[in-house]
């Protein structure tokens, strides 16, 4: 009896089996699940690499331009046709264009076949000229296209009707010459003779600007406008800037502008008024006129400053603790050209070699982890002593070039925006394609980075 007891109890035991999959597999889920909060939890340091670069600090503006000249009208009704192309300079006296009261000239024509290879040469030029420029972003440049491509069309009509009317005296038609030298333009805008007298704000920002532009073959009454005569390549551009354009502007003579349309860049004199309480500015120019004398608006970009050099983020940009020591304290030992300090050491003077990461004129700037505050410093030519314990702050960056930081200092030479530009010139400093800290306060020196 009691065996059979004994030998129930036995098999009613339960036995525990290991699996060692399941072990494993947890193992491995509780280190990952480790990692990712360890990952998402700690700072994230990220870097940048330093690159050659510039930083511009301009303003733009559309202005208007102001020139002397005159709109020439009609002395007779008719077609017309243009002895001078647009843009060409025209002589005292001599003739600008024609006009035929019948028109006959204009039905005899077959423009196509009068186009030379010059025309189509021309024609060629303005449209590979437009495609190098063009920007979805200032698509009303194609109009610009349609004025220069007509008046092309316009040279050649005028050319052809001109020539089939060589010898034949009997077409009533008159000529028409200019009262002065000057550069003759195909566009007009009833705003020839504006001064700056008649400028208001809403003319320097009016949207509604219209222009109109004549051709051959075109039919005119008597007394309308047939061209526009400029008399002189001085022109002004007139803009209404804000207080602190104005400010910057008064304290100078001339000023750099960048005519965008044509990526030109010229020096122009500034001249600063006020009428009705609104001050304006004027740039006097006197190049390129005539490659905007169809326009009565223009854009342009001031250039106030532009530097070159090594381009960072300012957020790499940190600053750390440098003991400021009076430069006649720094000496060469002899017969040597390293340069070091000469401690006091009880009664006699110890020669030390720190790092002297800057100095200008008056000063060196020393690691503060190189020499303890209240070291006293003694210059041997005089006998006098410096107790070492000024602090300055110089600015600078981390190097992470060895994979850990290393400070570097930097000479900041223009800041603009989230941007820098450095000096590449500076000793213990940053070079071309270094790799430095993208948020200088995120580590501390000699951190590993990881």
């Amino acid at each position: 009896m009691e065996t059979k007891h004994s030998n129930a109890k036995a098999g009613g035991r339960k036995h525990l089996k290991l699996n060692i999959g399941l072990i494993v597999f947890v193992g491995i889920f509780f280190y990952m699940v480790a990692n990712g909060v360890a990952y998402f939890t700690r700072n994230h340091i990220s870097f940048c690499e330093v690159q050659q670069g510039s930083i511009v600090d301009s303003d733009s503006f559309t202005g208007l331009i102001l020139r002397d000249e005159a709109v020439v009208s009609a002395d007779s009704s008719g077609y017309l046709n243009y002895f001078v192309n647009n843009g060409d300079m025209a002589a005292k006296n001599s003739s600008v264009c024609m006009i035929e009261a019948s028109g006959a000239s204009n039905a005899k024509q077959d423009t196509a076949s009068e186009f030379s290879e010059s025309d189509y040469s021309s024609i060629r030029e303005q449209v590979n000229s437009f495609k190098k420029k063009y920007s979805d972003a200032d698509y009303s440049h194609v109009y610009d296209l349609e004025y220069q491509l007509n008046n092309i069309i316009s040279r050649i009509v005028s050319r052809s009707n001109i020539s089939s009317m060589s010898g034949d005296v009997s077409g009533k038609y008159s000529v028409m010459a200019a009262d002065e030298s000057g550069v003759i333009s195909y566009t007009y805008d009833q705003m020839e003779e504006y001064t700056t007298d008649d400028l208001t704000p809403e003319l320097l920002t009016s949207r509604s600007y219209e222009k109109t532009q004549l051709s051959a073959g075109m039919k005119v009454d008597k007394g309308s406008p047939v061209y526009k005569i400029i008399y002189s390549d001085k022109w002004q551009i007139v803009i209404c800037p804000t207080a602190q354009q104005l400010k910057r502007l008064q304290d100078m003579k001339t000023v750099d502008l960048v005519l965008k349309r044509d990526n030109i860049k010229v020096s122009a004199d500034i001249n600063v008024f006020e009428k009705d309480g609104t001050s304006y500015v004027s740039f006097d120019l006197s190049n390129y006129m005539v490659r905007y004398c169809n326009d009565r608006y223009i854009d342009i970009e001031i250039v106030w400053n532009n530097y070159d050099g090594l381009k960072i983020p300012k957020s790499s940009v940190t600053s750390k603790n440098f003991y400021k020591i009076p430069i006649e304290y720094l000496q060469m030992t002899d017969g040597s050209d390293e340069k070091g300090f000469y401690i006091v050491s009880g009664e006699d003077t110890e020669f030390i070699k720190p790092t002297v990461y800057s100095q200008d004129d008056k000063y060196c700037y020393i690691d503060c982890a190189d020499i303890r505050e209240g070291t006293e410093l003694k210059n041997p030519s005089s006998g006098e002593t410096f107790t070492v314990g000024e602090v300055v702050a110089l600015k600078g960056v981390y190097n992470i070039n060895r994979g850990y930081a290393l400070f570097r200092l930097i000479d900041i030479l223009y800041e603009y925006g989230d941007y820098c530009i450095i000096s590449d010139k500076m000793s213990y400093g940053v070079t071309l394609y270094d790799h430095i800290i993208l948020n200088g306060g995120d580590v501390k020196e000699n951190q590993i980075i990881y």
